[in-house]
């Protein structure tokens, strides 16, 4: 779960989170100290959100969900609000972007790694050792679920897939 990373390095860089989960997830999630948590399966989204930040939006949406979701946060951004989405570009028709004074990131790291850029690969050095410094001292959780063998990566990307995993999945090479 993408998502329990980024809520834990918003709350270490003093935000306010608000989270959307399954009913299914809710407990792994409120481990995580989200300031609000909305089971999208039994509450309105949209209604909760204005209601939390009283009909202005939320500054910052991190959607790791994907296009469909995307399409529905920009119109949850409040004025000057940016969207990061690691999933999938939301369809900008029909949004007012500029009226709005909104913002799109795309964040895509394979893509970083696949670019032959050597410093775009330098910058994914820098953040892969500063997450581990960020676990090793504590201040980051990888919540591991489950350490397979190397010869079950296929079998653990497949249930990853299949949403049959909440935590992180570990492949150990001997």
């Amino acid at each position: 779960m993408l998502g329990s990373i980024a809520i834990q390095l918003a709350k270490l860089h003093g935000c306010k989170v608000f989270t959307t989960v399954s009913s299914s997830k809710y407990d792994y999630v409120k481990q995580l100290a989200p300031d609000t948590i909305i089971n999208y399966q039994t509450e309105d989204v949209d209604k909760k959100l204005a209601d939390l930040t009283d009909g202005l939006g939320i500054d910052l949406i991190i959607d790791t969900v994907g296009k469909k979701e995307a399409e529905l946060d920009l119109w949850r951004l409040a004025y000057n609000g940016r969207l990061v989405t690691i999933v999938d570009v939301p369809s900008l028709d029909n949004v007012p972007m500029f009226d709005r004074g909104l913002g799109i990131d795309v964040v895509n790291l394979g893509g970083a790694h696949l670019s032959g850029n050597p410093n775009q690969q330098a910058d994914l050095g820098r953040m892969n050792a500063e997450m581990l410094k960020l676990i090793a001292n504590g201040d980051v959780k990888p919540l591991i679920e489950k350490v397979i063998p190397f010869d079950q990566i296929i079998k653990g990307l497949t249930a990853i897939k299949n949403h049959e995993v909440v935590g992180k999945l570990v492949a150990k090479i001997d």
